[in-house]
């Protein structure tokens, strides 16, 4: 099946209109980089901008995504009409995610078990400082009482 000229400028000017679009959302968010943004940064904030501004989704941006049915004979119609499975690289992406919230679980519990280990080290050292300084007191007093007899002698 062949498109003729006129369907196919008209497609060509719907597209470029989208295009236009995004491309002016894109040279915003270029303008308004800050320090540390990447090439990935700055085409993120553009979606959101046209998102914002038109009201609508590209087709390519992340999220858009919908299961396609299947086209063809009525036994692959019928898959399509059945309960949507979950691709690989989902479930890959699903079960990498997890594992890596357990790790900064498991992190976050080291880093607390740490914590308060420090903050009983301090509680004994300063305990221990206490006790020296009682010893202290108590030698000064044993030495000041020593001189009293001393001079009364």
């Amino acid at each position: 099946m062949t498109r003729g000229v006129v369907a196919c400028k008209k497609r060509w000017y719907k597209i470029n209109k989208t295009v236009a679009q995004f491309a002016s959302c894109y040279d915003q968010a270029s303008r308004n980089i800050r320090s540390g943004t990447n090439a990935d940064d700055i085409k993120e904030f553009a979606y959101k901008l046209y998102s914002t501004n038109y009201e609508t989704q590209l087709a390519d941006e992340p999220g858009v995504d919908s299961p396609v049915r299947p086209q063809g004979s009525k036994k692959s119609k019928r898959k399509g009409k059945g309960k949507v499975q979950m691709s690989e690289d989902f479930s890959e992406k699903k079960s990498s995610i997890v594992k890596k919230l357990f790790l900064m679980e498991d992190i976050k519990n080291v880093r607390e078990n740490e914590l308060m280990d420090r903050e009983k080290e301090r509680e004994e050292e300063r305990e221990h400082r206490a006790k020296i300084m009682t010893i202290k007191e108590n030698e000064l007093q044993i030495q000041a009482a020593m001189k009293e007899q001393e001079l009364k002698t």
